[in-house]
């Protein structure tokens, strides 16, 4: 009995320790924002505009780039044919476009050696990331949308630069 008595008596104590910590943890559990929890939400490509407004995105930004004299050079082996010019064109297009979780699938062969046929250095992919986001501002795309799509550009990064030996 008394070993009974101990023994409860232990338990006591041990709860009676963890107690206020316990409570303590309840406390900031309910002092904490809350979320509100986003149902539904339009993927990337709908909340810049869709289809329409990609490829009005991607017109304004080679333009900008070939009117662009620090990037132009990058541009003349695809600027010489004009087929050329319109498959770059398609391709950023559709890339983009799969980019923002849109229904267009990027056909092109390899990306890494579509970019370096560019010859697209560090500084130029600067200049082009810094044009594209000209258009953005330009096109009044909002800026979460545009952080969330220069991060996702952003993380091809090592397949567009070209390394410079």
């Amino acid at each position: 009995m008394r070993r009974l008595f101990l023994f409860f008596i232990a338990i006591c104590l041990v709860s009676l320790c963890f107690s206020d910590d316990a409570e303590a943890r309840r406390r900031r559990r309910r002092h904490r924002p809350r979320r509100a929890k986003i149902i539904n939400e339009k993927k990337l490509f709908e909340r810049i505009g869709g289809a329409k407004a990609i490829s009005e995105i991607v017109d304004e930004w080679i333009r900008l780039n070939l009117a662009d004299q620090r990037v132009a050079q990058a541009f003349t082996p695809v600027t010489s044919k004009p087929e050329k010019l319109g498959k770059m064109r398609r391709n950023l297009n559709d890339q983009l476009c799969e980019i923002a979780d849109g229904p267009c699938q990027y056909k092109g062969s390899d990306m890494k050696k579509t970019h370096i046929a560019l010859a697209v250095s560090e500084d130029q992919y600067l200049v082009v990331s810094d044009n594209l986001v000209r258009v953005l501002q330009a096109r009044q795309v909002s800026e979460r949308e545009k952080n969330e799509l220069l991060a996702r550009i952003g993380e091809l990064r090592p397949e567009i630069v070209a390394d410079t030996p």
